[in-house]
């Protein structure tokens, strides 16, 4: 929630582990927190055919590309089955992604109505077109009064660091996906490039002090990945490519070692620095 005295965003029941945006929407293994989303202001249909079209796997880089382009039902449709009671959000992220100004706004203002555990300002789609916010985003977002996560581009964002943590924002997700004319590049290559910006973020937040959240994310496939982004500086860990596994659906076995690992950064005798 909101601190009174200093105005900063900050998410206290954010678990270690992060299941990132699409596959919180159905993958939740206890003792994590999904990300669910990402949500525009009105549906873009087509999901499941730009899945089959477009999501490709190479195995001699173990890079996972994408160009789904935040196929989603719109926030509204996510509002109404909160208010239907049907699906409950305060236990999980909400990601949203506004296309104009007045679609950003609208976008805080419905996602604040119910009242997520956090909502995450999905800065940097590769597939959606050019990186651009309203100046006064940030502002905006904390003063919803729900707590604030910024995912950044792995690239170029500086000025959306400094404007964000200007706007009381202490909550970052490194990274998004590296942008090539194929989609989005996820997977091991984009491992040393968010593991950069962890460590420049994290340098930038320790600098003003108190508290605050970096979640390292981008080629997490075990537990010695998570040691890593710890070193780097990450106080949280986000999988995604990890979740491209139907298993998952039924069991969140292949997910317990990480879980284990990222619930170790947050105790005194946790095996990462």
């Amino acid at each position: 929630m909101i601190d009174d005295d200093t105005g900063v965003s900050a998410i206290p029941d954010l678990e270690p582990l992060v299941i990132s945006a699409p596959f919180g929407n159905y993958v939740k293994p206890r003792g994590a927190t999904p990300t669910l989303g990402t949500f525009t202001r009105r549906a873009r249909a087509g999901r499941v055919w730009r899945i089959l079209k477009t999501v490709r796997y190479d195995p001699f880089t173990r890079a996972w590309v994408n160009k789904i382009g935040l196929r989603n039902p719109g926030i509204e449709a996510v509002a109404a089955r909160v208010r239907a009671g049907s699906l409950d959000v305060s236990r999980s992220v909400l990601s949203i992604h506004g296309f104009d100004d007045a679609e950003w706004f609208e976008l805080i203002e419905i996602a604040a109505a119910i009242q997520p555990l956090g909502i995450e300002l999905n800065m940097s789609c590769p597939n959606v077109g050019e990186i651009d916010w309203p100046p006064t985003l940030f502002d905006r977002a904390v003063a919803s009064g729900r707590p604030v996560v910024v995912k950044l581009p792995p690239v170029n964002y500086r000025e959306m660091l400094d404007q964000a943590m200007a706007a009381g924002v202490r909550t970052f997700h490194a990274c998004n996906t590296i942008p090539v004319p194929a989609g989005g590049v996820s997977g091991k290559p984009l491992k040393p490039v968010a593991m950069q910006c962890v460590r420049e973020v994290r340098d930038r937040l320790e600098t003003i002090g108190g508290a605050f959240a970096v979640i390292g994310g981008g080629g997490i496939t075990a537990p010695s990945d998570i040691d890593d982004y710890a070193r780097a500086g990450a106080t949280h860990v986000a999988v995604g490519c990890k979740c491209f596994n139907p298993v998952l659906l039924v069991s969140h076995g292949p997910l317990r070692p990480l879980l284990a690992r990222a619930a170790a950064m947050h105790t005194d005798d946790g095996a990462t620095p």
